[in-house]
């Protein structure tokens, strides 16, 4: 019964063993120059984590072996077979389908992908057919090869127990096997003290991949589960009152305004671009981008809030910044108190549109829209089946030609907002246009670029380009090159523009700013109260402090003008910077954030 019991265990612990060089080896130009010793040492490191996950598909096995002392059951085989199949394929599917989204997410998969499964077409548009086919073959073969090495290494075990023939003795037996099942509470929980196992467990190395490497992907995801939407708690670093007074040294409460003026007009028609994945690292692939920096209001030191649409759109329309592991849109009864520029627009009788080519449904994003009074609203369903092109929904060019004619044909009086989120440079990046770059991601961007260099050029032939102000900003950015890694600061950096003809000239901001700074900014300009945007200020005050918060899965950092710290959450350490005031900032910023959610 021991021999048996054993087998199964070490089966599985080899499984996740094998997972580990597998992983390292699809993300291998993000793991960096790593020695042959840390390739020893990642497995070593996550046992403890394995062990948890194997111990806990050992419970079945355990009181199937309990209940066989004192009741045969001739079916053992099969029923363990089916069992053991049906691990395998749950287990098989976290481990592909987590190799497949690390590369673009930078984090191992959790509750998150469940988003994605509840829009099966949002979530088949993110790869191309060949990849999810790929996915699919590996899993076919991983599942047969593994399935078939159980079928080896267990063969016979159910015809080596022993079963006693007296009554008393099958009853001790099954207490034993029950004892030895029970024991499995141990490695499952981890210790026997106040703390329980948990992903920051395996952390080991001051190379960041290194350590997701050593993360058990099933066990991600389950804990993810467990956790809060909002976990307050988990970013409460200091009293209350400690981390406002640290939050005023980078956001006073009484602005400077010390801010130059640069809009011909406090009344403009806006049209706010939000662009999928515009990072500035691909600033090659952007000549209309750079064009219309040149002639507008060009913030070149600018980082995104967050590494999600869903983040981004409320980090830019809302000034509220992204979380490690939650999303503001996705909980509309939080969202919906938020702040948004077309509510502050409203009152000044400002019109509002918001223009997609995509599901609005996805993440929530109509409820969000619905609450910030964008009553006008075009999404995938405001075009033809023939023009729903893209996996996303309709291409960029098609939905940028739409808006700049309605735009153009416009002729009462009253200020408009639009607001427009392309979604063609969104993966897998398949665009209708010829092949400018190489690079899948950087042709996609080039695509949207030049769509959006045709509607600037369309725009300026209306008769209220003077009064229009178009601002630019990219709702994240992206890990290009291959081997940036989800938490490095240029991660996150992005272009913000504000052009138009309702520019007095052109100007380059090079102090640091975020995406967050793009509603108070423009509300300055407007001379509209924007004391209500907690987390976002007016980037063209000469006086403010320049810095940039980001977030990115379970960790932060912060940018000012001298220093730079990124914090790890999950094993609370310092990936980049030392320990200093603008680590204390960081925290203590993180930390208002959750707790002004936690009062939403």
């Amino acid at each position: 019964m021991i021999r048996a019991f054993a087998k199964y265990y070490v089966y599985w612990l080899v499984f996740f063993l094998i997972q580990k060089p597998l992983f390292m080896l699809v993300n291998l130009p993000l793991t960096g120059d790593i020695t042959w010793l840390d390739w020893l040492l990642v497995p070593v490191h996550a046992f403890p984590l394995d062990l948890s996950v194997a111990s806990y598909l050992m419970v079945f096995f355990g009181l199937l072996l309990t209940v066989m002392s004192v009741v045969r059951i001739r079916q053992a085989a099969r029923i363990l077979d089916l069992y053991t199949g049906l691990l395998l394929f749950v287990c098989l599917c976290a481990f592909i389908g987590d190799c497949g989204v690390f590369p673009a997410w930078g984090f191992h998969l959790d509750k998150t992908i469940f988003i994605y499964l509840s829009s099966p077409k949002e979530a088949l548009a993110c790869a191309e057919w060949w990849v999810w086919l790929a996915g699919l073959a590996a899993l076919v073969v991983l599942w047969g090869g593994c399935f078939w090495a159980y079928r080896l290494w267990m063969q016979g075990w159910e015809q080596s127990l022993r079963y006693c023939d007296t009554t008393r003795t099958r009853w001790l037996q099954a207490g034993g096997r029950l004892l030895m099942t029970a024991l499995l509470f141990l490695p499952i929980r981890g210790s026997v003290t106040t703390s329980t196992m948990n992903t920051g467990r395996v952390y080991f190395s001051d190379n960041q991949m290194l350590n997701l490497a050593a993360v058990n992907p099933l066990f991600n995801i389950i804990e993810s589960l467990g956790e809060n939407t909002f976990d307050t708690d988990k970013y409460t670093y200091m009293p209350s009152a400690e981390a406002q007074q640290l939050l005023c040294e980078l956001l006073p409460s009484e602005p400077h305004n010390a801010t130059q003026q640069v809009l011909k007009t406090q009344r403009p028609d806006i049209i706010l671009f939000i662009l999928e994945s515009f990072s500035f690292n691909a600033w090659e692939a952007m000549p209309a981008m750079q064009r219309l920096a040149s002639e507008g209001i060009f913030f070149a030191n600018a980082y995104a809030s967050s590494y999600r649409t869903d983040r981004g759109v409320v980090a830019t329309m809302s000034a509220f910044p992204g979380q490690p592991t939650s999303s503001l849109m996705t909980v509309p009864y939080k969202s919906q108190h938020l702040p948004q520029l077309s509510k502050s627009l409203s009152p000044h009788g400002y019109n509002l549109k918001f223009w997609y080519g995509g599901d609005e449904d996805f993440t929530n994003m109509r409820s969000y829209l619905i609450n910030g009074g964008f009553a006008e609203r075009v999404n995938d369903h405001s075009f033809p089946v023939s023009e729903r092109l893209s996996k996303w929904g309709v291409h960029d060019h098609l939905l940028f030609s739409r808006a700049v004619r309605e735009i153009s044909n416009r002729r009462d009086s009253a200020p408009h907002l639009d607001i427009i989120l392309s979604l063609s440079s969104h993966e897998p990046f398949e665009v209708p246009a010829s092949q400018r770059f190489d690079n899948i991601y950087l042709n996609s961007i080039a695509y949207t670029d030049s769509c959006l260099g045709a509607f600037i050029d369309s725009l300026r032939c209306c008769p209220r380009w003077d009064s229009t102000l178009v601002v630019l900003v990219a709702d994240h950015g992206y890990p290009y090159p291959a081997t940036l890694q989800n938490f490095e600061p240029k991660r996150y950096r992005i272009p913000v523009i504000f052009c138009g003809g309702a520019v007095t000239a052109p100007m380059r901001i090079d102090r640091v700013c975020s995406q967050t700074d793009v509603v108070p900014t423009l509300l300055a300009q407007m001379g509209i109260d924007h004391s209500e945007y907690l987390f976002g200020k007016n980037a063209l005050d000469s006086l403010g402090t320049p810095f940039a918060f980001y977030s990115f899965n379970d960790g932060f950092g912060l940018i000012t003008a001298t220093d730079t710290v990124v914090v790890d959450a999950k094993s609370d350490r310092l990936l980049l910077g030392s320990h200093s005031n603008t680590e204390q900032q960081a925290r203590a910023f993180v930390q208002r954030v959750m707790e002004t959610i936690d009062g939403l």
